[in-house]
């Protein structure tokens, strides 16, 4: 699995703050009626969180707990935003109950929406490309790379030893060894063992906003079940110069 980059980290970050912003510099005002307060409240803590949201992203960004964004609103927004935002409010204001007021309000609602934004960062657009991969070859990397272009996660299927030998004579390498290098590549997300030649079956339990086909075997009760819930498929040219069974046959006709 693929974890969020640094650019997205940082765009998140960016997003956030104008949201921020926006909320603080309307809760401040609400409380204080003095806009040069609410400029320099919201002015000092959106500079310094700027920075520290970035950090705490990076922090959390390779976890993996299905409660992650509940933990992480509570560490980014009662943890360090009472702590930094109080400060600042009552360096500013010089008053308990508008330090309190402002804080209080503020978090809450940023409690409410950090959830809420971090999980609409986090929705994936699924892509499903399947392969043999029997001696992997530089058409199969155009094609997965084409296929990581229509979405933001990609799940490749290999299909296993029995799949193949459904039309096709069984696969040189092993099914693990060919797992193996197309989850070495950087454009796959995730490897699935796909264990009929259809893809059907995975796409049933995937349901991908894509599915990716070749020319040189389109799988018409696959896509018609993709097309069925709104997705799309995308077709990939058959690159013949480029097929393992013919640089099987290549490598045979040269040891005779």
């Amino acid at each position: 699995m693929r974890y969020d980059s640094h650019k997205k980290s940082m765009l998140k970050s960016v997003v956030w703050r104008i949201l921020g912003i926006i909320v603080l510099a309307t809760v401040t005002y609400s409380f204080t009626k003095h806009w040069i307060q609410t400029g320099t409240i919201t002015f000092i803590h959106h500079g310094i969180f700027l920075i520290v949201f970035y950090l705490h992203e990076r922090a959390w960004a390779k976890c993996g707990w299905k409660i992650k964004y509940y933990l992480k609103a509570f560490t980014y927004e009662i943890v360090l935003g009472n702590l930094i935002l109080g400060t600042i409010t009552y360096l500013v204001t010089g008053d308990v109950k508008q330090m309190t007021a402002v804080t209080l309000t503020y978090i809450g609602l940023k409690l409410i929406m950090y959830p809420i934004y971090d999980h609409l960062w986090s929705r994936r657009k699924v892509v499903y490309a399947y392969v043999v991969a029997d001696l992997l070859h530089v058409g199969h990397l155009i094609h997965l790379e084409r296929a990581k272009r229509q979405g933001n996660y990609l799940i490749v299927g290999v299909l296993t030893t029995e799949a193949t030998m459904e039309k096709k004579p069984m696969p040189i390498m092993s099914f693990d060894d060919r797992c193996a290098l197309i989850g070495a590549l950087k454009c796959v997300d995730e490897v699935i063992p796909q264990k009929t030649y259809s893809p059907l079956d995975n796409v049933r339990k995937l349901k991908p906003s894509v599915l990716m086909e070749s020319t040189s075997h389109l799988e018409q009760p696959a896509n018609d079940y993709v097309e069925s819930y709104g997705g799309r498929i995308v077709t990939s040219p058959y690159f013949k110069e480029q097929s393992s069974t013919k640089i099987k046959d290549k490598i045979k006709s040269t040891q005779k």
